[in-house]
C-alpha cells in the first residue's frame, strides 16, 4: 500500500540546545540511542519539535549530517526541510537527499496563506528533486488544512508517499485517508488520535511526545497490532494524560516537552528563543505529575 513502507513509530525529534545555544551534541546522541532502545522506527529530523525554525540551513544541513551518522542504517530516517522560504526548502531537500535521507517532510507554505494550486506547485516542486515526501497537513501552525480532494492530487505527484495528519477534525481525517490511501502511507500527528488512523490501516505515527514517553507510544502502536486492549488502553492513557499535563502547564509546547525530559531525567537540553523553559518549581512539580500519571495507568515509570 503507498510508495513507501514506513511504517510504527517515528519521533519528530527534538535538537537539545545548549545554554548558548548551539546544538548539544552530546545530549543528541544519548537522546538518540535512547530512542532506538525503546523501539522506535526511525526519525523526522529538524521538524516543528526539532524547532527547525530556529536554525539556519547551515545548522540544518549539519543536524541532518550528525543524526544520519548516529543512526546508521538502523531506522527510517525523514528529513523536516520545511521553510517559510520556498528556496531553502528545495535546498535543504537536495541536502536530505544527497544525505541519504530516506525521504522528507514538508508543510505547505507557512505563513503565505497560498491557494491550493501554489501548494500542488509547491509540492511538484520538491518532488523533482527524488526524495520521497511526506506531506505535512498541521492547519493550526500553518493557517492552510489539506482537503480531501487537495490531498488528493498530491498524492498523484510524483515523490509524494506519505501524510502525517495533525488535524483534529476526525470526519476530515477519515475522509482524506479514504481518498489516498491505495496511494499514501498515513501517519498520525497528533498521538490522541492516532487510533483515529490506526482502526482505518494508517502506518503509524510521527511523534512529538516520543521524546517524553517513547516506549509508551511505541508499546501502544504494538498492543494495537497485537490486539492487546488492555496495554493499548494503559499507554493510550498515559499518552492521553501527558497531552492534559502540556495543556495545564502553560508552556509552549516544545518547552514543555523539554522541561518535562529534563524533569525526569532525559536528555532535552534547552529550546531556543522565544521560548521560555520551566523554571525549577515548575520542573519538580512536572516531574512529580509524570509520576502519577504512571501510577494512574499502572504502568512502571522507568528513568534511563
Amino acid at each position: 500500500m503507498g510508495k513507501v513502507n514506513w511504517s510504527g513509530v517515528l519521533p519528530a525529534l527534538a535538537t537539545p540546545f545548549a545554554a548558548d545555544g548551539a546544538i548539544n551534541k552530546e545530549q543528541l546522541k544519548s537522546l538518540v540511542e535512547l530512542l532506538l532502545s525503546e523501539g522506535v522506527s526511525g526519525f523526522v529530523v529538524g521538524g516543528s519539535t526539532g524547532e527547525y525554525y530556529s536554525m539556519s540551513v547551515a545548522e540544518r544541513a549539519s543536524l541532518f549530517e550528525f543524526v544520519s551518522t548516529l543512526v546508521a542504517g538502523r531506522g527510517t530516517l525523514i528529513a523536516g526541510t520545511s521553510s517559510t522560504n520556498h528556496g531553502e526548502t528545495l535546498e535543504l531537500t537536495r541536502i536530505a537527499k544527497d544525505g541519504g535521507y530516506d525521504g522528507c517532510m514538508v508543510l505547505p507554505p507557512v505563513y503565505c496563506l497560498p491557494t491550493p494550486t501554489e501548494i500542488v506547485k509547491v509540492f511538484r516542486e520538491v518532488g523533482e528533486i527524488g526524495l520521497p515526501i511526506m506531506v505535512y497537513n498541521n492547519p493550526a501552525r500553518v493557517g492552510v488544512s489539506l482537503s480531501p480532494s487537495l490531498t488528493a492530487q498530491l498524492a498523484e505527484l510524483p515523490n509524494v508517499a506519505a501524510y502525517k495528519e495533525s488535524a483534529r477534525d476526525l470526519y476530515a481525517v477519515s475522509e482524506v485517508y479514504y481518498a489516498t490511501r491505495d496511494r499514501l502511507a498515513h501517519f498520525a500527528g497528533l498521538e490522541p488520535y492516532a487510533s483515529a488512523l490506526l482502526t482505518r490501516g494508517g502506518s503509524g505515527i510521527v511523534s512529538t511526545i516520543s521524546n517524553l514517553c517513547a516506549r509508551e507510544v511505541v508499546n501502544y502502536y504494538k498492543a494495537f497490532q497485537d490486539k492487546d486492549f488492555d496495554a493499548l488502553s494503559r499507554n493510550q492513557q498515559v499518552i492521553d494524560q501527558m497531552y492534559h499535563l502540556l495543556a495545564r502547564s502553560g508552556l509552549a509546547n516544545f518547552a514543555f516537552v523539554k522541561s518535562a525530559m529534563n524533569a525526569i531525567g532525559r536528555p532535552g537540553g534547552m529550546t531556543r528563543s522565544p521560548h521560555i523553559m520551566a523554571d525549577d518549581a515548575q520542573v519538580k512539580k512536572i516531574g512529580g505529575d509524570i509520576k502519577d500519571i504512571y501510577a494512574r495507568a499502572g504502568i512502571e515509570m522507568r528513568r534511563d
